[in-house]
């Protein structure tokens, strides 16, 4: 198994991508700590992980990247995107603060935590997922888009100090995937997801949304020295072709 015995930190896992990679890795014999705020969703995965360790709490808070012991690989999926998105004047200084703080600042907080066991190490691996929004704004969406461009230049940062530290670091960027992200689709209907899905495959050049799957199968390579050890600093768009539009 490519990943066994690697301590991986997965930031954002109780559901979609982040749930997609926990998997995967955990398939693939890493041995796990699952961090996000949603205890019950969190349970539900580790249900299935029997061996991860979980820690149930806010990533945005800094006490609780201290609660993180030795890394090899750390994998930051939690974002928010609030339905309140909207442009700069139209963003409300708790929203800006809100997404800035969970998509950007929490990523900061647990690759500070990880990063000097990784120098002592002299191995490590980071990736972080981005978007597409971070490359090319998304209209109505400023603090997202924002968060997403700090999220790909953190990554890229880390890359350029402590590449001679033996560590790697990169940031993956999808399009659109197959379901909203988890705080849009707590406030969406059936009917709202399905229209917004329908929406979104039209915009797609390979006419169809992202599977989580797939996304995953990528991070796993992204982390996997016998594949991309000699890739970092990089933002690897997995759009199905949106940005060629």
């Amino acid at each position: 198994m490519r990943f066994e015995g690697k301590r991986v930190l997965v930031v954002g896992a109780a559901s979609g991508l982040g749930a997609a990679i926990a998997k995967g890795f955990a398939a693939e014999g890493a041995r796990l700590t699952l961090v996000d705020r949603d205890a019950a969703m969190l349970a539900v995965l580790a249900g299935g992980l029997p061996e991860a360790q979980l820690v149930a709490a806010d990533a945005a808070d800094p006490a609780t990247a201290k609660r993180v012991n030795g890394t090899d690989i750390l994998i930051h999926t939690a974002a928010i995107d609030p339905l309140s998105a909207s442009d700069v004047p139209g963003t409300s200084l708790a929203d800006w603060q809100a997404v800035l703080n969970v998509n950007l600042t929490s990523a900061f907080l647990f690759a500070r935590a990880v990063l000097p066991g990784m120098i002592a190490q002299r191995a490590g691996c980071l990736l972080f997922t981005g978007s597409i929004s971070g490359l090319r704004p998304t209209p109505k969406e400023a603090a997202y888009s924002v968060s997403k461009a700090g999220i790909i230049q953190l990554a890229r940062a880390i890359a350029l100090d402590h590449a001679r530290d033996g560590i790697r670091s990169n940031t993956l960027c999808p399009g659109f995937l197959e379901a909203v992200m988890a705080d849009r689709k707590a406030t969406m209907d059936a009917r709202a997801l399905a229209d917004r899905s329908r929406a979104a495959a039209a915009l797609v050049p390979l006419g169809r949304e992202g599977r989580y799957a797939e996304l995953a199968a990528l991070a796993l390579a992204l982390c996997d020295d016998a594949v991309s050890s000699y890739v970092t600093g990089q933002a690897i768009v997995a759009d199905g072709g949106v940005l060629l539009t």
